[in-house]
C-alpha cells in the first residue's frame, strides 16, 4: 500500500492544573480493579473504615425510628371494621347503634392548606374541628391572600370562630389546616403535597378526605348505607358548584326528598352528610331563599344548634 503522510502535526497539548490529579488506573502492569493489588492500599481500607461506620449510624437511625413508632403506637395495618364496633350514624338514615372509641389512624397525621372564597365560606371545617374537639386537635390558621382586597363579615365571623377555641385535653393528635383566603369561586381546594400540586376540589370531597382523617367512627365508608351517602355528598356538591340559579334549584329539590320528612340524614347524631348539606345550602341560601322548605331548615337549625354554625 502507498504510504500517507499523517493529517495532523503533532500538537502539544497543555493540561489543566486546576483539577485534582488522578492516580494512575494501572501500576506495574497490573490492574487496580485486581483484588490482590488493592486489599493492601491505604485508601481501600480507610473506605472500608468509612462503609462500616455508615452502615452502624443506619443501624443506630433504624432502632431509633422502631422505638419512635412502639411510642406512638402505630400500627402498619389499616383499620378494619371490626365485628364488635357497629359504624357510628354517620351516614343516611341509619339505625341507632353503639359506636366503639378506636384510636386515630396516625397515617393521615399531616399538614393542609385549604384555599377558600370568603363568598363561600367551608363550614364544614368548623364543624369538624367542634366535633372533634376530645378526640383531635383540627387546628386552624387563617391568611388572606392579595386576591382578596377585604373580607366581608360573614367571613371574619366564621375566622374568629375557628380560631377562638381550642380542646381543653392535652396531647391530642393534631392536624394543622392553613386556611388561605383566596379567589379561587366556590371551588375550594385544599392541598395535601406541598411538592406535587394535585389538589382535592369542592368542600365536600375535602369532608370525604378529612372523615378518614379523624376518629374512626366519623368513617362514613364503614357504614353499609355508604352508596346512598355518596349520593347525598354529590348532590352537595352540585349544589354548590352549579353556576345557574334554575339549575341550583332543581339540586336543593334533590336533596330535600332525599332528606324526606326525617330531621336529618344521620339519625339523632350530626352526620357527615347533614355538616355538607348545611354548609352547601348555607352557601347558597341567598339565591335560594324562597325555596329551602321547612323540615330542610330544621335541619340547618338543628346543625347550626349543635357544631355553632
Amino acid at each position: 500500500m502507498y504510504d500517507l503522510k499523517p493529517i495532523l502535526k503533532p500538537v502539544h497539548v497543555e493540561l489543566p492544573t486546576c483539577m485534582y490529579p488522578m492516580k494512575p488506573v494501572i501500576q506495574h502492569g497490573v490492574a487496580m480493579a485486581d483484588q490482590s493489588s488493592t486489599e493492601d492500599l491505604p485508601e481501600i481500607q480507610a473506605l472500608a473504615v468509612k462503609q462500616e461506620k455508615i452502615l452502624k449510624q443506619l443501624a443506630e437511625l433504624r432502632e431509633q425510628l422502631v422505638s419512635m413508632r412502639t411510642d406512638l403506637k402505630v400500627c402498619n395495618k389499616p383499620a378494619q371494621p371490626s365485628a364488635q364496633t357497629a359504624p357510628a350514624k354517620t351516614g343516611a338514615k341509619s339505625k341507632p347503634q353503639t359506636t366503639k372509641v378506636e384510636p386515630i389512624n396516625a397515617s393521615y397525621l399531616q399538614d393542609f392548606v385549604v384555599n377558600a372564597s370568603p363568598e363561600n365560606i367551608p363550614y364544614g371545617l368548623l364543624a369538624l374541628k367542634k366535633l372533634w374537639i376530645d378526640r383531635l386537635n383540627l387546628q386552624v390558621e387563617c391568611f388572606t391572600h392579595s386576591t382578596i382586597p377585604k373580607l366581608n363579615e360573614e367571613a371574619v365571623h366564621f375566622q374568629n370562630q375557628i380560631t377562638s377555641f381550642e380542646p381543653k385535653l392535652e396531647n391530642l393528635p393534631r392536624i394543622l389546616v392553613t386556611l388561605i383566603w383566596k379567589n379561587v369561586g366556590t371551588y375550594t381546594e385544599m392541598i395535601t403535597s406541598p411538592t406535587a400540586y394535585v389538589p382535592i376540589c369542592g368542600e365536600v370531597n375535602i369532608l370525604r378526605f378529612l372523615s378518614r382523617c379523624g376518629p374512626s367512627e366519623f368513617n362514613y365508608e364503614r357504614n353499609d348505607d355508604v352508596a346512598e351517602v355518596d349520593s347525598i355528598l354529590d348532590t352537595c356538591y352540585q349544589l354548590i358548584n352549579k353556576q345557574n340559579v334554575k339549575d341550583k334549584k332543581q339540586v336543593l329539590k334533590t336533596l330535600s326528598s332525599k332528606l324526606g320528612k326525617t330531621p336529618s340524614f344521620g339519625g339523632s347524631d350530626v352526620s357527615l352528610c347533614d355538616i355538607a348539606a348545611t354548609s352547601a345550602i348555607k352557601q347558597v341560601q341567598k339565591a335560594l331563599a324562597k325555596d329551602i322548605n321547612p323540615n330542610v331548615a330544621k335541619l340547618i337549625g338543628r346543625v347550626s344548634a349543635v357544631v355553632g354554625f
